[in-house]
């Protein structure tokens, strides 16, 4: 079945004769001319989609609600160009077989958290959500404590990447967060630098019991001549259970920008290498129509390109082992 969408809904070619599908196509030109776009997706997900469990492990999802201003720490002027609501990001669960995803706050709302517990008290019984902290905030502890207690989050985000020369990530004034963490039983991601990998290992042996995700397969520099020595800092985080690599949204890494994103494939075949199957999970990144690539390419390059992964992997990848961090709802 073929779609247009505008302004990130979905327009579709109801079945018709052939001379009135003939003058439709006629359109088409005009159509593009004012705005449309093409998109194909399938009439039906296929079956053994259906039967996988798959978890998008990261979903920034936004809107131009007043309720909920945009707030971005570094960039408060930021103008955005299109939303990417939560009502579109239950569609394509819906039109790929997604069972659960887990809501990350956008940089866009800084330390308001707000948009996302909505969207966790809208539909709690298809997400988990993390927010966003300052990291800096002395009263960082409280700050965990209130939108994990009052508002049911699972998690954290925190992006060093921001700030390279920060050291606040295993400071001593992040010690109490931690415990607290430990306590609550909540998990960290982390958005951040191969040359920050060592603060991040420090945390992971000091405190067991907090389940950390890195984002973005470690967010390897192409760019550089040699990118592999400070990637690499990253592998000595595979002796901690509890870590886990986001091996997924090959556009954030690539260089060459085009997909299949072949320059990638290395990378995320050297991080399935040193950590193995049961420390990776999948995630996209943004909904319809801000995505990257649409969700049928995001499991496509899994399926297809990520051919040094087994179809067991795949299962631990797409589903799995997500369900060993979050407490997802009605899970069976």
């Amino acid at each position: 079945m073929s779609f247009y969408f505008i302004n990130g809904l979905y327009l579709y070619k109801k079945t018709m004769r052939r001379r009135d599908l003939i003058k439709k196509l006629a359109l088409l030109p005009l159509m593009r001319d004012l705005g449309f776009q093409e998109a194909v997706l399938p009439s039906n997900p296929d079956k053994g989609q259906k039967n996988r469990l798959i978890i998008d492990t990261h979903v920034e999802t936004w809107n131009f609600d007043a309720r909920f201003p945009f707030k971005h720490p570094e960039n408060p002027n930021l103008k955005v160009a299109m939303e990417a609501p939560i009502e579109n990001q239950i569609q394509q669960m819906e039109d790929f077989g997604l069972r659960y995803g887990v809501l990350i706050n956008p940089r866009y709302y800084g330390w308001d958290n707000s948009y996302m517990a909505n969207c966790l008290k809208t539909y709690p019984n298809h997400f988990v959500a993390h927010g966003l902290l300052n990291p800096e905030d002395p009263k960082i502890v409280e700050n965990l404590k209130f939108w994990v207690n009052e508002h049911g989050f699972q998690g954290m985000r925190f992006s060093p990447i921001y700030d390279p020369k920060s050291t606040w990530l295993n400071s001593p004034e992040h010690y109490s967060l931690w415990k607290e963490a430990e306590k609550l039983g909540v998990v960290f991601n982390y958005y951040i630098l191969p040359h920050q990998m060592p603060m991040l290992e420090d945390m992971a042996e000091r405190f067991p019991g907090v389940k950390i995700v890195i984002d973005h397969a470690g967010k390897p520099n192409l760019k550089a001549a040699d990118c592999w020595e400070a990637f690499r800092k990253m592998f000595k985080l595979k002796r901690f259970p509890q870590v886990w690599i986001s091996n997924s949204e090959p556009y954030e890494m690539s260089e060459i920008k085009k997909y299949p994103y072949e320059d990638t494939l290395p990378f995320y075949k050297a991080i399935y290498e040193e950590f193995g199957p049961d420390q990776l999970i999948w995630g996209t990144g943004y909904p319809r129509p801000r995505w990257e690539l649409p969700m049928n390419k995001e499991l496509e390059f899994v399926d297809k390109y990520c051919s040094f992964y087994t179809d067991q992997d795949r299962e631990l990848l797409l589903g799995k082992n997500a369900m060993k961090i979050w407490k997802f709802p009605n899970r069976v």
